[in-house]
């Protein structure tokens, strides 16, 4: 865990329309993601899943890509992920989310109905994306073992939004405090 620590504490926080970003090689890629970090991320979430109940591994495609790729790796678990664009496909799922930076639609691709997933993701921060991602994959009809996050910005409480909106627990490996002008990692 200490590389993934190391890589999120006391970094610079950018702040854009009111919301703080940490700069950092995991997220960011700055400076570029190390192996052995991505290694240590991916086989701390693996850790945290339930494979004997998972069936298939779901991420949307901005951050939490790489991190869900080494998870399918060390699992064997295949993976569906969510898109900002629409492949196309007649019967592809649309939800449209708002997050802290961004606004728009994902469209699920690679779930089906009666798939047990596992959602991972890198960061949780208003929880606007893991919302609309939940949504998709209930209107397909798979069930949502468990939501498996690196960290959660707790001055933006969206781990509380997710389970509000949503009845869903999100587990998180760190905490982090964004109040001040660097990240600080809770433990």
């Amino acid at each position: 865990m200490q590389k993934i620590i190391d890589s999120l504490d006391n970094k610079p926080l950018v702040e854009i329309d009111g919301r703080k970003f940490i700069i950092n090689p995991l997220t960011e890629q700055i400076p570029c993601t190390e192996a052995e970090l991505l290694r240590e991320a991916s086989e701390e979430l693996t850790k945290k899943i339930d494979q004997d109940r998972t069936t298939k591994l779901v991420t949307e495609e901005d951050k939490g890509a790489i991190l869900l790729a080494g998870v399918s790796l060390l699992t064997g678990l295949p993976f569906g992920m969510a898109r900002w664009q629409p492949s196309g496909v007649a019967d592809q799922i649309k939800e449209s989310f708002k997050m802290e930076y961004t606004k728009g639609d994902l469209y699920l691709n690679g779930i089906a109905k009666g798939d047990k997933v596992t959602i991972i993701d890198d960061l949780v921060s208003s929880g606007g994306t893991l919302i609309a991602l939940i949504k998709t994959i209930e209107q397909v009809g798979a069930e949502i073992v468990d939501i498996i996050c690196i960290a959660e910005k707790v001055d933006y409480e969206g781990c509380k939004r997710i389970k509000k909106e949503t009845g869903h627990e999100v587990q998180t490996l760190l905490k982090i405090d964004m109040s001040g002008e660097k990240s600080h990692v809770i433990k």
